[in-house]
């Protein structure tokens, strides 16, 4: 009992992020661990998945949080290297961190020589305000090249889904409530790709289209205050997000999303507000409470 009231002291007030390496640290620091233990760890204590736990651990080691001694090994050092969210040299890079599970579907992917592009929610987790238990993952393959990605993805322990519709992907959320899920849509329009992975432009691009036409089971007032933060952060090029949100067929409807999220900014062209966009304002408006 008094272990868990001085845990709580120590974490009230910190990032989902922070109380749970603060839980490695108390749990397992001082001798090394595998990823088995962290994910035993913060699954009973902090009610994590584990693909969550995967992609906290390959940030703390990219940030200096964490020691990686081999594959699948860690150590907490004495004295970390960096704070979350920097790197030992400076600020954390501009460009898109990719999951631990995402670099597994990259590496076989490209083995087996599948044009890809991963994109969606999974690469919008540093703005994600509540985090969910299980992550869907969007990966988009050349048309015709689904099967043979989802045999891929399958033969190395993932749970894909091709061409699912938002009723068939919740299915086997409920089903596999440990699992984190691989949805795979046929594509021909790669633009916003660079080595597999989606442009931060993209990923909003995409998930905005998925989440608001229910191809995907994701709250889109989740996804008003993912696109706040992210257009909050001057990363965004609006030219190159409103490019892309034309060939998907909804640029009007994320002039009015930017407008909303950057005081002062006026988009030129119609704009559309629908109870789709309505939906994604509610969420960028409690952001800013």
């Amino acid at each position: 009992m008094q272990n868990f009231l001085f845990l709580h002291f120590l974490t009230s007030g910190m990032s989902w992020e922070e109380k749970a390496y603060r839980l490695l640290r108390l749990r397992l620091g001082g001798e090394s661990f595998a990823a088995s233990e962290a994910v035993r760890v913060l699954s009973k204590e902090r009610k994590l998945s584990t693909g969550t736990t995967y992609r906290l651990l390959h940030d703390l080691v990219k940030t200096g949080r964490l020691d990686k001694l081999g594959r699948g090994l860690y150590h907490v050092p004495s004295r970390p290297k960096a704070i979350l969210g920097e790197t030992a040299g400076g600020p954390a890079s501009s460009g898109i961190s990719l999951p631990e599970a995402d670099e597994t579907v990259r590496r076989v992917l490209e083995d087996r020589g599948i044009r890809f592009m991963i994109t969606g929610p999974s690469l919008l987790y540093p703005f994600i305000h509540h985090f969910p238990r299980r992550m869907i993952h969007l990966v988009y393959v050349m048309e015709g090249g689904g099967e043979s990605a989802r045999e891929a993805l399958r033969e190395v322990g993932l749970r894909a889904l091709l061409r699912p519709s938002r009723e068939e992907i919740r299915l086997a959320l409920e089903e596999f409530p440990e699992d984190d899920l691989f949805v795979l849509r046929e594509i021909s329009d790669f633009r916003g790709e660079s080595n597999g992975v989606a442009d931060l432009e993209r990923a909003l691009v995409d998930t905005y289209f998925e989440t608001t036409r229910k191809r995907i089971p994701f709250p889109p007032e989740e996804l008003g205050r993912i696109a706040s933060r992210a257009i909050s952060t001057g990363r965004v090029n609006v030219s190159h997000l409103l490019m892309l949100a034309g060939r998907r067929g909804v640029k009007g409807e994320l002039r009015t999303v930017l407008e909303r999220s950057m005081h002062g900014l006026r988009v030129p062209g119609a704009h559309v507000r629908s109870r789709k966009v309505e939906s994604v304002l509610a969420g960028i408006a409690a952001e800013e409470r």
